[in-house]
């Protein structure tokens, strides 16, 4: 099905778009042949969590008048399926993507330690508002925040902050995303573990909590349900704009959880400078403008906030912080804790 925001979307970005060309002499066979070997491969592969709506409607087409030279190859999933697949194909040799983009900071500096990363530095990332690695390992293109979502026709009295969520008014109408399977709920079960202790999830697990797949979690929101979920912002901005759904976000008392999305490039990547043209685009207004037409926040200065979402400032002043560098240490024990409290 067709999202709305894809023809506003696609319009935007591609009006006034100029296509690159491509073209060639005719050459003797000999030398035909020569030039293809050393050739630069065209072909790129992207691992991306970036939903495929996003992807399908307004990346790709845009993407392809763009880059004419590049034939890209989306490949999207959850954040932990990506990790998966790409420590999977590392540990037999070499990856096959050649960018990865997903919302897992940990995960990046997990990847430049073991050396798994080309560096490189995007002239467009000099008017970035969020930290860029200092050797250009991984670079910021997104920020989502994790919020709470409330189904207006189901919930009369919403709650106010994480702790409401404990309250035994609520129990049996709450959902969340595994974060086995979702790098932004594992952000979020790290931060509100930090704040509260272990016991937080006991107690939301007495409370009834559903830990659910993400997609299932959205539709039976949609239907009311699920009448609260703790998910992305995105998620119910898009459900509230483009579907319909009386949903409301709330930005708990505590803080929101703001979780970086990064994109880099594998060192092992077969085509490096095709790469490197593709980060530039994500890191354009073009690019960062289809985040944000995808209600996610951009990370350039001077692109509009997603419609209707909180400004991004205020969302820093009140967040709750995620210690990345020891949750890329303990993020196995983080979701087999978790897991083992749920069960």
């Amino acid at each position: 099905m067709k999202k709305r925001y894809a023809g506003m979307a696609v319009s935007v970005l591609m009006a006034g778009m100029l296509a690159a060309g491509c073209g060639g002499t005719e050459q003797q066979k000999a030398q035909k042949e020569q030039k293809a070997a050393a050739k630069p491969a065209t072909a790129l592969t992207v691992y991306t969590s970036v939903y495929n709506g996003m992807v399908k409607d307004m990346a790709k087409p845009v993407v392809e008048q763009q880059l004419k030279d590049i034939k890209v190859n989306w490949q999207t999933a959850g954040s932990e399926k990506v990790k998966e697949k790409i420590l999977g194909e590392l540990a037999r040799g070499k990856a096959e993507a050649d960018i990865v983009m997903i919302s897992d900071p940990d995960f990046y500096l997990r990847l430049k330690k073991d050396g798994k990363l080309l560096d490189y530095k995007s002239p467009e990332a000099a008017e970035l508002a969020e930290t860029v690695d200092a050797d250009g390992a991984f670079t910021p293109i997104r920020i989502s925040a994790m919020v709470i979502a409330v189904h207006n026709d189901k919930v009369k009295e919403p709650p106010k902050s994480w702790k409401d969520l404990l309250d035994p008014k609520y129990k049996g109408m709450i959902a969340m995303p595994d974060p086995k399977a979702a790098a932004t709920a594992l952000a979020t079960v790290a931060a509100l573990t930090d704040k509260y202790g272990w016991e937080y999830w006991q107690k939301l697990k007495a409370n009834g909590v559903v830990v659910s797949p993400t997609n299932e979690m959205r539709e039976k929101f949609a239907k009311g349900e699920y009448p609260i979920t703790i998910t992305m912002e995105e998620n119910v901005l898009k459900q509230k704009m483009t579907q319909g759904v009386n949903a409301a976000v709330v930005y708990p008392e505590e803080g929101s959880i703001l979780v970086p999305g990064y994109i880099a490039i594998l060192k092992d990547s077969k085509n490096p400078e095709g790469a490197k043209k593709l980060v530039d685009w994500w890191l354009s207004k073009e690019g960062q403008s289809a985040m944000s037409l995808a209600y996610m926040h951009p990370v350039k200065y001077g692109v509009r906030e997603p419609n209707g979402a909180q400004n991004l400032n205020d969302l820093r002043i009140h967040s709750l912080s995620v210690n990345w560098n020891r949750l890329a240490v303990e993020e196995q024990m983080v979701k087999e804790k978790f897991a083992e409290i749920m069960k």
